[in-house]
C-alpha cells in the first residue's frame, strides 16, 4: 500500500490508471490494483461522456480536452489522442509548439516591468501573423499603427509582441518563463522548454516573445497556465480522488498549491487581457452567434495559440481559457496537433466543453466535421 501511496503524486502514472479504467454500477471511474485496492477517479461521468463524443467526432492525429476545477486542480474530464487513436499519451509530450500562449509570458513581464495597462496602446508595424521580425523592428513609418494592450493580446498582434520583448529583454522573459515552469519537470512529467540558447538577437528575440519561435509547450504546464490567468494560483493537478481497500478508505486526495507565480494586481490585468480574446479577440465567432450573443451563459477569458511544428510538420494549436471571468470556476485546455489542416478548431472544442460544464448539455448546430474534413489546403507559417 505504501508504495501504491508513492505513486499518487507522479500524473504520468495516475494518468495510465485513468486511462484504463472501468466504470462501475454508479457512473465512478475506477481501476482495481493487483493487491486488491480500488482507486476511484474525481472525473465527473457526464463531462467525460461529452468530451469524449467530441474528440470521437472531430478526430486529429495528435488532441486533447481538460476541464479543471480552476479552485482546487481537480480534473473533471480529461482525453486525447495520440497517432489518431484514443490515448492520453498526448499530454505527456513537450515538444508543441507553444505559440501564442507564450504571448502570456510576454504580458506578465510587461506588466511587471514596464508597468504595461490593457488600456495602453502599443505601436507596430509589419505583418500581423507573418514572421517578419526584421519588419517588426525597423519601421520606416513616421506615424505607426497603434492597439490598446488588451487587443493586441486578444487579437494576437505579433509585431506588437515582438517589440515589447526586445523593450523587456532575454532575461527579464527568462525569469517569468520559469515561473510558469519551462525548463523544468513536475509530477513526473516534462515540461516545456525554451531554447535560449538560440535566442541570440533582438530579431529572435521578438520571434520568442510573440511566440513564433525558440518555445514548446506540454499541455498539463498548459492547464497550469490557465490556472494562472484565472486565479493567479497554480493548483497542482490531480485526477485520484480516493483510494479504497477492504472497504476502507486508505487515502483520500486534497488540494495542493504550487505556485503563485504574479500578484493580485498583475491577476487583475491577465483577466483584462484574457477576456478579450473571446470578446473581441482572435475566437469571437466561436464564442459567439451570428447576432452577436454568447454561446456560453457566463464570461470568457483566454488565450490562443496556432502555428506550424516543423518537427511534426503538422499545425498546432491551442485554446487555454476560464470561466467564469469574474470567479472562475473552471480551466479549459484544447490542443490538437494534425497534419492535414483540418478547420476545426480547438477553441470550439472547448467552447463545447464549457456549455456542458455550464448548461450541462450542447446547445447551437454543430460543425460538420465532413465539411470542413474536404477542405484541405495549404497555410502559411503563421501564429495567432
Amino acid at each position: 500500500m505504501a508504495f501504491l501511496l508513492s505513486l499518487i503524486p507522479n500524473l504520468n502514472t495516475t494518468l495510465w490508471m485513468f486511462q484504463n479504467a472501468e466504470l462501475d454500477s454508479t457512473g465512478r471511474y475506477y481501476y482495481r490494483m493487483r493487491d486488491g485496492a480500488t482507486v476511484y477517479f474525481t472525473v465527473d461521468p457526464n463531462l467525460q461522456r461529452m468530451l469524449n463524443t467530441l474528440l470521437s467526432t472531430y478526430p486529429k492525429e495528435y488532441e486533447g480536452i481538460a476541464l479543471v476545477d480552476a479552485t482546487s486542480g481537480r480534473i473533471l474530464a480529461i482525453g486525447g489522442r495520440y497517432g489518431g487513436s484514443p490515448s492520453l499519451r498526448a499530454f505527456k509530450m513537450n515538444d508543441y509548439p507553444a505559440a501564442s500562449i507564450f504571448k502570456v509570458v510576454t504580458a506578465v513581464a510587461a506588466i511587471e516591468l514596464l508597468g504595461v495597462e490593457p488600456d495602453d496602446s502599443l505601436s507596430f508595424c509589419g505583418p500581423i501573423y507573418r514572421r517578419r521580425p526584421r519588419r517588426w523592428l525597423n519601421c520606416r513609418r513616421d506615424t505607426l499603427p497603434k492597439v490598446p494592450f488588451s487587443l493586441a493580446f486578444g487579437r494576437s498582434i505579433n509585431p506588437a509582441f515582438g517589440r515589447l520583448a526586445v523593450h523587456l529583454g532575454k532575461e527579464a522573459l527568462r525569469d517569468v518563463a520559469h515561473r510558469f515552469y519551462f525548463d523544468d519537470t513536475l509530477f513526473g512529467l516534462p515540461m516545456g522548454y525554451v531554447e535560449w540558447d538560440s535566442v541570440r538577437t533582438d530579431e529572435d528575440l521578438a520571434l520568442l516573445g510573440s511566440g513564433f519561435a525558440y518555445s514548446y509547450l506540454n499541455p498539463i504546464q498548459a492547464i497550469l497556465i490557465g490556472e494562472a490567468m484565472a486565479t493567479g494560483i497554480m493548483w497542482r493537478p490531480y485526477i485520484v480522488d480516493r483510494i479504497e481497500k477492504d472497504g476502507d478508505v486508505v487515502y483520500r486526495s486534497a488540494p495542493s498549491l504550487l505556485n503563485a507565480p504574479f500578484s493580485r494586481g498583475v491577476l487583475k490585468r491577465m483577466r483584462e487581457l484574457a477576456r478579450m480574446t473571446v470578446d473581441s479577440g482572435t475566437v469571437r465567432r466561436i464564442f459567439h452567434d451570428r447576432d452577436g450573443n454568447r454561446l456560453v451563459p457566463v464570461s470568457v477569458g483566454g488565450k490562443t495559440g496556432t502555428l506550424t511544428s516543423r518537427k511534426y510538420r503538422a499545425l498546432t494549436e491551442w485554446f487555454v481559457g476560464f470561466a467564469p471571468v469574474e470567479k472562475p470556476e473552471v480551466v479549459v485546455v484544447a490542443f490538437s496537433m494534425d497534419g492535414a489542416f483540418i478547420n476545426v478548431k480547438t477553441a470550439y472544442l472547448a467552447m463545447r466543453m464549457l456549455q456542458g460544464y455550464f448548461i450541462g448539455k450542447f446547445e447551437g448546430k454543430p460543425i460538420s466535421y465532413k465539411r470542413f474534413r474536404r477542405r484541405r489546403y495549404r497555410r502559411r507559417r503563421r501564429g495567432g
